[in-house]
């Protein structure tokens, strides 16, 4: 009968045991579900939020780092080409001055080149014209306004319209021909070349073209006969006593192109001084000619 007891009783306790165990296990069971579901939402919010905000400073970073590249790029891009521009720049005007001759020699030779190459020339005009009177002694001497306006009224025959250069088919100007010689850049792309030469001294028979320093920068009369001629008059005797001095020779501003080497303008000019000692010559008329003097210039401007 004891026995009997003990074993229900303790039936009962476990029954009880097992109904408050069945109602505390809903309560542990439902709210970690809901722990677990919120612990989840929050961790993928937080996640979500975490790698957006990730993603959007990574982006900015490295849009930044784009930007910053690109512009250190182009800024080395720009210092590259304004470095090259100058230094492209500094070459031309180098190049540019490298072409201005500078000492007598690089001067002569670069005119020299330039007359040759400029055929035909632009138009000019040449002028021949008696400077002052003809003086001489003796009858002649009577005579001498008329025939300083015979010379003239004969010279002037010869100004005329050119399209040449002078002395362009002479031979080559020597270095040693030239008293002085400049030349300098206009600025325009043209070299201004000028040169003076030494003083020519002919007999009754000059050489016009290689003859000495005017012959050859400028051109002369050659023979006395050729400078009579100018004049309207012939010579029959005492040649030997003839004297022709050129003086005042010069090319002055003479324009060349850097691109063509061409001639575009410039002054030509010489003075030519004639003396007679003894002699006989026919201006209109024959005449004893003694101790002639006369002047003649020559110029040509284009």
């Amino acid at each position: 009968m004891k026995k009997l007891l003990a074993v229900l009783l303790a039936l009962s306790m476990l029954v009880a045991f097992a109904a408050c165990g069945s109602k505390a296990a809903p309560e542990d069971t439902t709210e970690p579900e809901v722990t677990e579901e919120i612990t989840e939402e929050v961790s993928e919010d937080a996640s979500e939020a975490v790698s957006e905000e990730v993603s959007e400073d990574a982006s900015e970073a490295a849009s930044e780092e784009a930007s910053e590249a690109v512009s250190e790029d182009a800024s080395e891009a720009a210092s590259e080409e304004a470095s090259e521009a100058a230094s492209e720049s500094e070459t031309e005007s180098t190049t540019e001055a490298s072409k201005i001759p500078q000492t007598t020699e690089e001067i002569v030779a670069y005119y020299n080149a330039a007359r040759k190459a400029t055929k035909p020339a632009p138009k000019g005009n040449q002028t021949m014209a008696l400077k002052g009177d003809i003086t001489g002694d003796g009858a002649i001497g009577t005579f001498s306004g008329i025939l300083t306006k015979a010379a003239n009224s004969a010279l002037s025959k010869n100004s005329k319209e050119t399209d040449w250069i002078p002395a362009a088919d002479h031979a080559d100007i020597k270095a040693s021909d030239v008293k002085s010689a400049t030349a300098k850049d206009d600025g325009k792309g043209n070299v201004i070349v000028t040169i003076y030469f030494k003083d020519q001294v002919d007999g009754s028979d000059g050489d016009s073209n290689n003859g000495g320093p005017v012959a050859r920068g400028v051109g002369t009369l050659g023979s006395i006969d050729g400078a009579l001629s100018e004049m309207g008059a012939t010579m029959t005797e005492g040649r030997d006593t003839v004297k022709l001095t050129y003086t005042d020779a010069y090319v002055k501003n003479v324009v060349i192109n850097q691109k063509s080497g061409k001639i575009t303008g410039g002054e030509w000019h010489y003075t030519v001084k004639i003396f007679v000692g003894d002699a006989r010559a026919k201006l209109g008329i024959t005449a004893h000619l003694e101790n002639i003097n006369a002047a003649v210039d020559y110029k040509v401007v284009i």
